[in-house]
């Protein structure tokens, strides 16, 4: 088991973020290593040293070789109204600020090799995986899960339609094109890292159309993309899913990363 280590960092906004990394086992100081980013759902998920749903992945990335790095961007809980509140109707680029300044740390810091970064993570993780590889193509291998893609058919599909109108004050009749423009799905042709989306076909929080066309816009536009169904599972898939569904989860993760981040 290797430890957790715990730092702060203040984006160039001025914000103050709480992050972790985990040293890959055998980790040798002075040497780089393959990135891989992790990213909370909730939204308003709060993670820590010791997540206990996450653990056991950070782990196994980090066993394989990886230096994990996960963080509380901001619209998460436990840093106050004001923190949680800044996501309100911009999901995207507020996180995308956060998480990519501690990425930059950990570059700055000499633990990452800049050319072999991954970024994955589940439900709002995922659509923060879709955003991120939407807007930059410094990563050379992403896996987005359970993600929201197009915030406008979710609210027609999903088991919590009211979150999308809490969190951005309209119903989709009222501002289609506010809702698009917060949709991963919009930036689909500017996907240039190669991508892995993981779904479950029984996931009513997140209904697995959301990847369906999220892997139809970006194959259709000549992108790297393939997309992995599990039958039965739900949401919670990586929790609570079929054993053997767990284990290949993990497996098919850690061998994407590795086809892009460990070429040979």
């Amino acid at each position: 088991m290797q430890e957790t280590q715990e730092f702060w960092f203040t984006t160039p906004a001025g914000n103050k973020i709480q992050g972790w990394y985990i040293l890959p086992v055998g980790y040798k100081e002075g040497q780089k290593y393959p990135l891989a980013l992790n990213i909370h759902g909730g939204p308003r998920a709060m993670w820590g040293p010791s997540e206990h749903t996450m653990f056991f992945e950070w782990q196994f990335h980090a066993a394989n070789d990886y230096f994990v790095f996960y963080c509380n961007p901001r619209g998460g809980d436990g840093y106050g109204e004001k923190f949680q509140q800044a996501l309100h109707s911009a999901w995207g680029d507020v996180a995308f600020e956060d998480i990519m300044t501690g990425v930059d740390l950990m570059i700055e810091k000499g633990f990452v090799d800049e050319s072999r970064m991954a970024v994955t993570g589940g439900s709002y993780g995922g659509y923060m995986t879709g955003w991120i590889v939407g807007h930059t193509d410094r990563f050379v291998s992403a896996v987005a899960q359970r993600g929201v893609y197009n915030l406008i058919s979710f609210y027609g599909t999903s088991d919590v339609p009211g979150l999308i109108t809490s969190d951005f004050d309209v119903d989709p009749w009222e501002d289609t094109d506010l809702l698009w423009k917060h949709s991963p799905l919009a930036y689909a042709q500017d996907v240039k890292t190669p991508l892995l989306i993981i779904h479950s076909e029984n996931d009513y929080r997140v209904p697995i159309e959301q990847a369906e066309q999220f892997f139809a816009f970006i194959r259709r536009n000549g992108g790297i993309v393939e997309m992995l169904r599990y039958p039965r599972d739900g949401h919670e898939l990586s929790r609570s899913g079929e054993p053997e569904h767990r284990v290949s989860r993990l497996s098919e993760m850690v061998a994407w990363f590795d086809k892009y981040c460990k070429p040979e």
